[in-house]
């Protein structure tokens, strides 16, 4: 087998997008979501890390953009891939921080041209999400209560084994 110098061989190594988000709750176990101005579909606040960010401060710079406020990235809850698709030119992964839980009445400040509204919603909000993306909250709120990282391969269809 021959050599192949580093800078080749990482440029033909396959790339995908990489994609954060907070899971936010309030006193009363209720989760806040966003509606944004180019999604039909409510969602948990984050976005897409920028070139050699490193996804916790991703996630705190997008909570901090869309909401106006400073939450660092608490621990891992889970771990989403979904594979390239109509709109998706490539493979994304999509981590969900934990955010803690909003005490009093916090000064949230949307970003007005991104965030059309948001809302601290039951639990079963999830209904509100895009079907593709729904299966995250429950995931995530479980992982807070049992501190186990969840896995959720959601757009593994060739690669799925049976086991």
């Amino acid at each position: 087998m021959a050599w192949i110098d580093p800078a080749t061989w990482y440029a033909q190594l396959p790339a995908c997008y990489l994609a954060t988000a907070m899971l936010l709750t309030d006193t009363e176990d209720r989760v806040l979501l966003v509606k944004t101005h180019y999604r039909d579909d409510w969602g948990l606040p984050g976005g897409v890390a920028e070139e050699g960010e490193p996804p916790h401060l991703a996630c705190r710079r997008e909570i901090g953009e869309e909401l106006g406020l400073d939450r660092p990235a608490g621990p891992l809850l889970a771990v989403d891939f979904a594979t390239a698709d109509g709109h998706r030119l490539r493979s994304m992964i999509y981590l969900i921080f934990d955010g803690g839980t909003l005490t009093g009445a916090p000064a949230i400040t949307v970003q007005e041209d991104e965030i059309a509204e948001y809302a601290v919603l039951p639990p079963d909000a999830a209904a509100r999400m895009a079907p593709a993306t729904a299966h995250r909250l429950p995931c995530a709120l479980t992982a807070r209560r049992t501190g186990r990282v969840a896995y959720l391969p959601s757009g593994l269809t060739a690669y799925r084994t049976t086991s």
